[in-house]
């Protein structure tokens, strides 16, 4: 056995080196095709988010209807008239005023005439609001929102069968 001689015509070793480079190859194509098939799902993934992140939310366009339900929108704004009133003041020698302009968004058109009628009850519950507050309590934009948060949330109480979707502060003056 040890007297055998050795193979030279390569076709042993040649096969296991052909199948070593076919192996090679296989595992190289294997490869590519991992890299291209997730190369093509990640594209995948993006047109999707890009679809639903532009294109996708509401099916239909957001209007605001009448009660009839006619399509098409329906701004309703109600001015209240303005209030010229005096703050709490921390030195009872200054006093400090205050003058306000307040506007209110009503759901519906019909809601006018009953806002019109309950006026006075609005302007009561808002000028004991108004009247316990200190030029502090209106100043920046977070004192500001909370007045509109309580502006509102009184009007709700005040107006109570009206909807209303808004207040917006038209104009306000601390002197």
């Amino acid at each position: 056995m040890a007297d055998e001689p050795e193979n030279t015509s390569g076709t042993e070793g040649g096969e296991v080196a052909a199948d070593g480079a076919v192996d090679a190859a296989k595992a190289k194509k294997k490869k590519m095709m991992l890299i291209i098939s997730s190369a093509v799902a990640v594209l995948g993934i993006c047109v999707a988010v890009g679809v639903v992140f532009f294109m996708g939310g509401e099916d239909k366009p957001h209007e605001d209807t009448a009660e009839e339900g006619e399509p098409g929108v329906h701004l309703v704004i109600y001015n209240v008239p303005e209030f010229n009133l005096s703050l709490l003041s921390e030195d009872p020698g200054v006093p400090h005023f205050i003058k306000i302009k307040v506007a209110l968004e009503l759901a519906k058109p019909t809601d006018v005439e009953a806002v019109n009628q309950m006026l006075p009850r609005l302007q009561d519950d808002w000028g004991g609001l108004l009247r316990q507050m200190r030029v502090g309590d209106l100043q920046g934009s977070a004192n500001l929102h909370r007045l509109k948060e309580n502006l509102l949330r009184r009007a709700l109480q005040s107006l109570a069968p009206v909807e209303l979707k808004a207040v917006y502060i038209r104009e306000l003056l601390v002197q």
